[in-house]
């Protein structure tokens, strides 16, 4: 079998969710002896010519706009690849006229719901959010196979869109587990002492959703009462920092944000964390589990989290985290509580494991990749389009 992951973002590009859960699958594809080959869709520089290299010994191509369809066809030609496989949105739609052109059947990677993520700014309302939509909608309708990375996501798009339950499949954003245990020793911090209770956050500090200003509201109650603590942020911009620093006042100093950090310096910084948090908002956007989720659990950390989403079957029913509600003071008496209690934080420790194997284990998950990919194959072959459809 050969496997064409279809991306509208660069590989290897940034060290975020977004942009490594494709390049997890393939590694894990590849070492399951399945070909793969990437295809980076690129909408700037519309003109330019078609790109050839590799990541990692896999065929990667670079194609703009004039060459989604003509460039695709090529690599086809070259490859034989036997479905595609489109993360995200822009890789889907960007995939979608080539696909039913010629009828190779895609699987569809939903990341997280579209009216959330075009121009957000806008609320999602303006002409280029209307066009997204009306060509993701005709993309939800011809992919042989949804896959989403959370149940309330498969709730909308049955309600909302129409697609019958048995063409879904849930598979959260899988994690080389081993990736934590090659990593041992946690990592040092400046400024922060060996005995230090560090509360920790990773991913972007800005967006909205992700609930980081939640947290940084909650953390004069938490240094109030533990003043030894610190706040880390992993993740950026870094300009955000001085501005988190100047709404704390006098505990601006007690708040570390860390930028430009790599994968594995990510592992070795939540190994020193006592606390992993996510204060997430109750909001569309978070109906989809992301990948920090998936490295919280595989850090074996206790964590505190909002009751929002898939996160109360996750962590709460599972034991592996502390859900509270979507407010400042929740959030800060809930991290409270697992820095005081040394029981409740050892078991919340304890239980992360077997959910982050269960789930976000990549050995298990390209299991689910597999089966899905099986599917998308048997199902009832679509008809070519005429390039004038």
């Amino acid at each position: 079998m050969t496997i064409l992951i279809v991306t509208s973002f660069p590989i290897p590009g940034e060290y975020d969710g977004t942009a490594m859960l494709p390049i997890k699958i393939a590694r894990s594809l590849r070492a399951r002896g399945v070909s793969v080959v990437l295809a980076y869709l690129k909408a700037r520089r519309p003109w330019s010519a078609p790109l050839a290299g590799e990541f990692e010994g896999m065929p990667l191509y670079t194609l703009c706009p004039q060459h989604w369809v003509s460039g695709l066809k090529q690599i086809h030609k070259q490859h034989k690849f036997d479905l595609i496989h489109a993360q995200h949105y822009g890789g889907a739609t960007r995939a979608h006229f080539a696909a039913r052109m010629f009828g190779w059947p895609m699987v569809y990677e939903i990341h997280s719901l579209l009216g959330d993520e075009v121009d957000r700014d806008r609320l999602g309302r303006d002409w280029k959010f209307r066009a997204y939509q009306a060509l993701e909608r005709r993309v939800v309708r011809h992919a042989a196979r949804i896959i989403v990375l959370g149940e309330p996501v498969k709730q909308v798009l049955v309600a909302e869109k129409g697609v019958s339950p048995d063409r879904i499949d849930l598979i959260y954003p899988g994690i080389d587990l081993s990736e934590y245990e090659r990593i041992r020793e946690p990592a040092k911090i400046a400024g922060v002492g060996p005995d230090t209770p560090v509360v920790m956050y990773v991913g972007s500090i800005v967006h909205p959703n992700q609930g980081v200003p939640i947290l940084v509201q909650a953390l004069p109650e938490l240094f109030a009462a533990r003043p030894d603590a610190r706040c880390v942020l992993v993740g950026g911009p870094a300009e955000a920092a001085t501005a988190y620093r100047q709404q704390l006042g006098e505990h601006g100093d007690k708040l570390i944000v860390l930028t430009g950090t790599t994968p594995d310096e990510v592992v070795a910084l939540t190994k020193r964390a006592n606390v992993l948090v996510h204060a997430r908002l109750a909001c569309r956007e978070n109906f989809s589990v992301q990948s920090k989720l998936a490295v919280y659990l595989a850090a074996g950390k206790p964590i505190v989290a909002t009751n929002f989403g898939d996160y109360p079957t996750l962590l709460g029913a599972t034991g592996a985290g502390l859900l509270t509600a979507v407010d400042p003071h929740a959030v800060a008496q809930g991290i409270l509580r697992v820095l005081n209690e040394p029981e409740l934080a050892a078991s919340l420790a304890a239980a992360t494991g077997p959910v982050a194997r269960t789930y976000f284990g990549m050995d298990r998950n390209i299991e689910r990749y597999l089966n899905c990919y099986q599917a998308a194959l048997q199902a009832k072959t679509r008809p070519k389009r005429s390039v004038g459809v």
